[in-house]
């Protein structure tokens, strides 16, 4: 019913003979917004919609069987994929890639600048990577300070009220109102953090399993992130459309929220607090290359019809391109057991890539950190505060931040980085 209703509200919006004072008002990302919204708009797509989400509930339920059944998990795959192509090409587009883009919001670039970009990560991250995997060195994770959810909070609570009043303000009313659980108990799902919205109490709700691991205070941190930005755009941006932005943006947030935190890394992990920070920069230059795989990977997979094996040559392939630790036995191979089973190909395909173009704006928020921390925390708040209200290259521009695709950036900004991992190895 709600979605009924915003569709009858984007299509009033769209006919309207007030479009141009509605843009004035609200800005051109409004209509950005219904576009999206409208993608969908066909006689055949809800049939389709229905199709692709009965296929996604079976892939789902296939995985959380103890014994899987390769074979059954392929056939449901490749009708996943086949039900997305036919989808695209009901509603015009050229392929299932190009309307997944239009899905996921990727206005300001595209498959080519996409394509470049796997092609600096696989240039300056994974031989950095593969170099310290070399090393066989033990990344054995920190415990944490905090013994119990409770005093997690606290110490969350305590970074929060330190960094900045808006911070302050926000986290004391997520306390006063109790608007997170991380216990852990049983039939819990293991692993799990992550943050809901409430649009009509312009709040968020953070889930998380703490187990008593030192780098899972910093998933809590991310959480709690995403919440902040969200509690930040919902109080000064008029629609609900702008109170989150793209996924690239969103996770900008979140994961500078998690280089803010290394001054408090005491409240977290004690004296382990140089084990945490490698670990979280190892941990993140390996995920660059991982994603960038995985990204590589759908491409080709909604380009052309693979079998079973030739899906596992073509993860191995690329495996072997961007995450050669990755060693994958050729019986597997052999046996079509090896492609990749990421939740996000199934779930949301095109979307995995953007937590790695937001990892470059977030280096370059804690580069910024280092060299003038006021100015760092500004143009964070700006970058919050906007919400969803521009397009990603305006966002940028708000948050003084470089074109993650332009020249030489990405490698301007990871080499201090990779820099930063030695030292601390």
């Amino acid at each position: 019913m709600v979605y009924a209703l915003r569709d009858e509200c984007d299509t009033m919006a769209t006919a309207s003979g007030y479009r141009n004072e509605l843009e004035r008002e609200f800005g051109k990302q409004l209509f950005a917004h219904v576009n999206r919204h409208r993608a969908f708009e066909n006689s055949d797509s809800l049939r389709l919609q229905t199709e692709e989400s009965a296929l996604k509930m079976q892939y789902r339920k296939l995985m959380a069987k103890d014994s899987r059944d390769e074979e059954a998990l392929y056939q449901v795959f490749r009708k996943l994929i086949e039900t997305r192509c036919e989808l695209a090409d009901s509603l015009g587009y050229d392929s299932y890639i190009e309307l997944g883009y239009r899905l996921e919001g990727k206005q300001d670039y595209g498959t080519n600048e996409i394509a470049d970009f796997r092609r600096h990560i696989q240039k300056y991250i994974t031989p950095a990577v593969a170099e310290i995997k070399a090393k066989k060195m033990n990344f054995r994770h920190p415990p944490a300070v905090p013994a119990n959810s409770r005093e997690l909070i606290s110490a969350i609570s305590a970074m929060f009220k330190d960094l900045s009043y808006e911070t302050g303000t926000y986290f004391e009313e997520m306390m006063q109102k109790e608007l997170y659980d991380l216990e852990s108990r049983e039939n819990k799902r293991g692993n799990l953090f992550t943050c809901c919205m409430l649009p009509h109490a312009k709040l968020p709700f953070v889930i998380g399993n703490n187990t008593g691991d030192g780098m899972e205070t910093g998933y809590a941190v991310h959480e709690f992130g995403h919440g902040f930005a969200f509690y930040t755009a919902a109080r000064k941006q008029p629609l609900w459309e702008f109170h989150r932005s793209s996924p690239t943006v969103n996770e900008t947030h979140s994961k500078t929220m998690e280089h803010f935190m290394f001054p408090y890394l005491e409240l977290f992990v004690g004296e382990y607090q140089k084990e945490y920070k490698r670990n979280h920069l190892m941990q993140q230059l390996e995920n660059l290359a991982y994603r960038c795989a995985i990204d590589e990977f759908e491409h080709v997979m909604y380009d052309r019809a693979l079998s079973r094996v030739q899906l596992c040559e073509l993860w191995a392939d690329i495996s072997r391109k961007y995450i050669p630790w990755n060693r994958i036995p050729p019986e597997d191979i052999r046996q079509g057991k090896c492609w990749p089973r990421q939740t996000h190909i199934v779930e949301r395909p095109f979307y995995y890539v953007q937590y790695d173009i937001a990892q470059i704006s977030t280096y370059e928020f804690y580069l910024k950190m280092k060299n003038n921390y006021e100015q760092a925390w500004s143009d964070y708040m700006r970058l919050c505060g906007a919400g969803g209200s521009k397009s990603y290259s305006e966002l940028l521009e708000i948050a003084h931040l470089s074109n993650p695709f332009a020249g030489s950036t990405l490698e301007n900004i990871c080499q201090p980085i990779v820099e930063e991992l030695y030292s601390l190895l």
